[in-house]
């Protein structure tokens, strides 16, 4: 974890909030979350997808 915070941190402006760095990591762990999840298929399927979608 300290070196995802510190991987992110590195890539916002020096003038970055709080909130700013915790938005990015969020974001970063989401995606890597997401990516695992497709890795061992644990993802949503193009039409469960579109299903979802459609509910918004």
């Amino acid at each position: 974890m300290k070196e995802l915070v510190m991987e992110v941190t590195s890539t916002l402006p020096d003038d970055a909030t709080f909130d700013d760095i915790i938005e990015a990591i969020f974001i970063r762990l989401k995606i890597e979350k997401g990516i695992k999840d497709a890795e061992n298929d644990k993802g949503l399927t193009t039409e469960e997808l579109v299903k979802e979608i459609e509910k918004w």
